[in-house]
């Protein structure tokens, strides 16, 4: 899921460098049993057989999949493939890969691909919205409609002039679940003797970096990487101007203590169920002049550095500030809160240390527990429920062992 961006600049610049050569999109629209990407993965190849943006596997499908884009092309109609990667990989690369998983994709000519474009402006705009791909019987398919809002306002906008679909009422109810959940949904719509592939937007990652002194310059570089929305705040514009920040990344010049001019920056910037936030400035006026602001805010993450004592000491004080205006601090909002920042990969180094942060980050937007991969009982693209571990509100408090030991978090 996700890559429009990618695939939507990989698609313009192939198209102004060899025009006469026609596009294909691959999608990934369902796996049985355990497969390397997940349903919604998008692979984008010529007729000449170049991959050219995306994936849909660890690397053992694209090649076989854009030697067939020619024959697509030169149809101009969609086709399904199904690839049993228990057996299919000898076939294919002359070895097995012993993959447990059957993987079933849409290849579809791509003659216009401008609504790549549009999808990843949906996906900006952070207001919901959906893919719909119908999988024709009769081994066909194309993707044929965009919707620009949530399932029950938003409107259907057909991709040129693709295959006729119905917006029914289980088009609707799966929609809302797809957008609900941010996981793909495939319908059976029997009056339209067809599958619909429904894949919600998910908004990007929206990481605020608020503090622009030692470290804030890992942070952006990797969550940049993995093309999340960055902004950075601090209330020194010198420091701020001094930042070597990748393209892309904004920056605001803001003070905590003044309330109305941070509240007037907050509601302007995203503070929904995708949006992380790493409080470095490490001064603890400052911090706790920040947490009052935002730990009410409905984001999904909010970590700050220093130790667990510190952390216990910062709670205590926006406990009294939300206190003291009527808005006592609940077990939600420190549920929110991660301190110390991170998680434990024992590295030390302002980079290690935003490494570990953007990790956690991944971790809790993602609901999962951040424990090893091989250890992991379940499979590994299972959409389990968030693990308990996740779900405890139990408030951060000082131990024995804090109270003698230097934590490394504890450097800004």
């Amino acid at each position: 899921m996700t890559g429009f961006r990618e695939l939507a600049r990989a698609a313009a610049a192939a198209m102004a460098a060899r025009p006469e050569v026609p596009l294909a999109l691959a999608t990934l629209v369902q796996v049985d049993g355990s497969s390397y990407r997940q349903p919604g993965a998008r692979l984008l190849v010529d007729a000449e057989g170049r991959v050219l943006a995306g994936a849909i596997s660890g690397g053992c499908l694209e090649g076989d999949v854009a030697a067939r884009a020619a024959a697509v092309c030169a149809t101009g109609r969609g086709v399904r493939l199904m690839y049993d990667l228990r057996a299919d990989l000898e076939a294919i690369w002359g070895f097995g890969a012993a993959c447990d998983g059957v993987a079933h994709l849409l290849l579809e000519p791509l003659p216009d691909p401008s609504w790549l474009a549009e999808v990843d402006a949906i996906r900006s705009r952070r207001r919901n919205g959906a893919v719909l791909t119908v999988l024709e019987r009769d081994g066909g398919g194309s993707s044929c409609a965009l919707l620009n809002g949530d399932a029950a306002t938003g409107t259907w906008r057909p991709i040129g002039d693709r295959a006729r679909w119905s917006a029914g009422p289980d088009l609707l109810v799966s929609t809302r679940a797809a957008q609900r959940t941010g996981h793909p949904v495939l319908l059976d719509s029997r009056d339209d003797a067809a599958l619909l592939f429904i894949e919600p937007l998910v908004a990007p990652i929206a990481l605020h970096v608020i503090g622009a002194g030692r470290g804030a310059d890992a942070f952006v570089r990797i969550a940049r990487t993995l093309e999340w929305e960055v902004t950075v705040i601090d209330h020194r514009p010198a420091v701020l101007a001094d930042l070597a920040l990748p393209d892309g990344v904004t920056t605001h010049v803001a003070r905590a203590d003044q309330e109305e001019a941070l509240a007037v920056l907050l509601a302007s910037l995203p503070h929904d169920g995708r949006t992380a936030i790493a409080l470095l400035s490490h001064i603890f006026d400052v911090d706790s002049a920040w947490l009052t602001a935002l730990l009410p805010l409905p984001v999904a993450y909010i970590g700050v550095l220093g130790s667990r004592k510190r952390a216990g000491q910062l709670l205590d004080a926006v406990d009294a500030a939300l206190g003291g205006r009527g808005t006592p601090l609940t077990e939600r909002m420190r549920h929110r809160l991660h301190a110390p920042i991170g998680l434990d990969l024992g590295g030390e180094s302002p980079a290690s240390i935003a490494l570990s942060a953007i990790a956690e980050i991944e971790a809790v937007i993602h609901g999962r527990p951040a424990g090893f991969l091989r250890e992991r009982l379940s499979p590994i693209h299972a959409r389990t429920p968030t693990p308990r571990v996740l779900e405890q509100d139990a408030p951060i408090v000082p131990t024995e062992c804090d109270a003698g030991r230097n934590d490394h978090r504890d450097h800004g």
